[in-house]
């Protein structure tokens, strides 16, 4: 495994610039529905891969007949069903158990499991395995226990070792093992007392946590894999990926990603794959790899998607899809685009679940607006702004009116999109300040809703709505204060945003004064003036140069309002300081307005 960092990343612009985009056949291919029905499980090995499928799918009850009737024509064969296969039968099996809330099925699962390790010559793996169920699975503590502690009679003791010796298990393989061991049981996943939220099907464990846990398992793997049955490196590389992409850490996330399907490729033909390691790397990549080279991330969503052709998982396929249309709007191919979001918006129908539809819905309707086909974007736009109020989704709801303002913007309706662009910097508001919302998800909000208020100001102040150009300013204000906890964005972009909101604010006044607007006073506008200054005078270190920028537009603004005062004498001495100011950045398109100013100023 190579040094996580941005090593193993393409270099932006060599990789897409080289890399043909996918081919139309391969992308029909792709976008097909299954093929069903999937040819039937004939080994352990299939049955291991056809109960994880349907896992993945929701379908617990018609993984669990799967997984009993295999691992019972299993249990005496021998011959072609080696024990590795049947080591991912009966891990399978037992994860089916879990999900599908049984009792006495869990604890049989757990012994059942636990003995074919130990009756293979594992026993040390077994004795971990054990011991790791019992730390988080309390449904099968009696079987379990008994399986790993052993007797007599229930398996052959070698020469030299006496009876009921428990082994020893080393901590580097119980870091292994519960690396190894499924989210879902970590997470204590028990579905016996109803319905749970889909998004917690894999298990409720802290990213972070998993980064750690899963950073010791591979720390450990070198010197236990000679106690091990299988090689569970690719499986604890790609979980550890997708625990990076899940804490903020794309470029880590890619690299391992990429390790993993380098790793795959040079080593044999891998067929025991059932938790499908690579068609994971490939997914993941589609996602990290689609804002720098969507080109690439592109061919990662088209090879994850044809190693799905015969399996029936609504959710991931039409999730596969969604990232591809994403990639290829980015890579700017209209023609691929377009067929995708059109395959998309007929696939996204065979979803069960409702709250599953509004990202694809959503990426067809961006698609249909980079096309300059509103009307048509409309339809699916506003679906997913249904299902998202149905849901109570605010982040599907914040990306629907996000687009929506994009629309009305194309379109010249600029009151629409004040309404659209209020809703977008309220739910990114409430989003930011949600204690379940993560701190790298918490920065992108903040961003969110301070860009989201800087439009707002804009549009209110072409519009002349004084009081949301203020209010929008002031969001602008409280959010960028320092509130003595840790800086969720760079100090130079909090006192970008500050500024921008503080002068914004003395242009609202300057022009409410001078539309007589009741309450407007000459001496507030100047105190908004002053606070301006200040802003800009308490640059962070190393921002000269944009503080010199804001000063000099400070003053251009300042003059033009002297000027429609008619103190022009004034406002001439503060527009040649405006044309000083822009000079000294080499701005010569904004010096050359601010001069015809001054000449305009001279001659009157």
């Amino acid at each position: 495994m190579s040094a996580l960092g941005p090593d193993s990343i393409p270099v932006p612009g060599s990789a897409d610039g080289a890399l043909p985009p996918p081919q139309l056949d391969d992308l029909r291919i792709a976008l097909r529905p299954p093929e069903l029905p999937a040819p039937a499980p004939h080994d352990a090995l299939s049955a291991a891969h056809r109960v994880m499928d349907l896992l993945h799918a929701e379908r617990y009850r018609d993984a669990m007949a799967i997984a009993e009737h295999f691992a019972e024509r299993t249990r005496a064969q021998s011959g072609p069903t080696t024990a590795q296969d049947r080591l991912e039968l009966l891990r399978a099996r037992l994860l089916a158990s879990v999900l599908a809330g049984s009792g006495e099925p869990c604890e049989q699962a757990a012994a059942e499991l636990v003995t074919h390790l130990r009756r293979n010559g594992h026993r040390a793996q077994a004795a971990a395995t054990a011991t790791v169920l019992l730390e988080s699975g309390p449904s099968w503590r009696r079987e379990a226990r008994t399986a790993a502690l052993g007797t007599a009679a229930q398996a052959p003791k070698p020469s030299g070792r006496r009876r009921g010796e428990r082994t020893q298990v080393t901590a580097e393989l119980l870091a292994v093992v519960r690396g190894m061991q499924s989210p879902a049981l970590r997470g204590h996943t028990d579905r016996a007392g109803g319905e749970s939220d889909p998004s917690l099907r894999w298990g409720q464990a802290d990213p972070r946590s998993e980064v750690r846990l899963l950073r010791a398992a591979l720390e450990a793997l070198p010197t236990v894999r000679d106690q091990l049955l299988g090689d569970p490196e690719p499986l604890l590389m790609v979980r550890l990926a997708q625990a990076l992409e899940a804490v903020g850490d794309p470029s880590a996330a890619t690299t391992l990603a990429l390790d993993v399907l380098e790793r795959m490729d040079e080593g044999p033909e891998a067929a025991a794959d059932p938790q499908r390691a690579r068609t994971s790397a490939n997914a993941l990549l589609a996602r990290t790899l689609g804002e720098a080279h969507p080109v690439l991330a592109s061919h990662h969503a088209v090879d994850a998607l044809l190693s799905l052709r015969t399996v029936d998982d609504p959710p991931l396929r039409i999730g596969l899809i969604t990232d591809l249309l994403q990639a290829l709007m980015r890579a700017e191919l209209p023609v691929h685009a377009s067929f995708t979001a059109g395959r998309l918006l007929s696939l996204q129908r065979t979803l069960r679940r409702d709250a599953h539809r509004t990202a694809p819905l959503l990426a067809v309707a961006a698609q249909r607006i980079s096309a300059e086909r509103y009307d048509a974007a409309w339809v699916p736009l506003e679906q997913a702004r249904l299902i998202a109020r149905q849901e109570r989704d605010r982040r599907a709801g914040m990306e629907a009116a996000r687009l929506a303002a994009s629309i009305h913007e194309r379109t010249d309706d600029a009151r629409a999109q004040l309404v659209e662009l209020r809703q977008v910097a309220a739910s990114a508001h409430w989003l930011a300040d949600d204690l379940a919302t993560s701190g790298p998800e918490r920065s992108r909000m903040v961003l969110t809703e301070l860009q989201a208020q800087s439009l707002v100001m804009r549009r209110a102040m072409d519009l002349e709505e004084t009081t949301l150009a203020l209010s929008a300013a002031a969001q602008v204000e409280r959010r960028t204060l320092p509130d003595g906890g840790r800086p969720v964005l760079p100090a130079e972009l909090l006192w970008d945003h500050r500024v921008d909101a503080l002068v914004g604010r003395f242009i609202t006044l300057g022009a409410a004064a001078g539309r007589g607007e009741e309450g407007v006073v000459p001496d507030d506008v100047e105190q908004c003036r002053r606070e301006a200054l200040q802003a800009i005078d308490a640059m962070p270190p190393g921002h000269d140069a944009r503080a010199r920028y804001w000063a000099a537009y400070l003053d251009e603004r300042h003059a033009a309002l002297l000027a429609e005062r008619g103190e022009r004498e004034q406002a001439q001495k503060v527009a040649r300081r405006a044309h000083r100011g822009w000079l000294a950045i080499d701005a010569e398109e904004d010096a050359q307005r601010v001069a015809q100013l001054v000449d305009r100023l001279a001659g009157s």
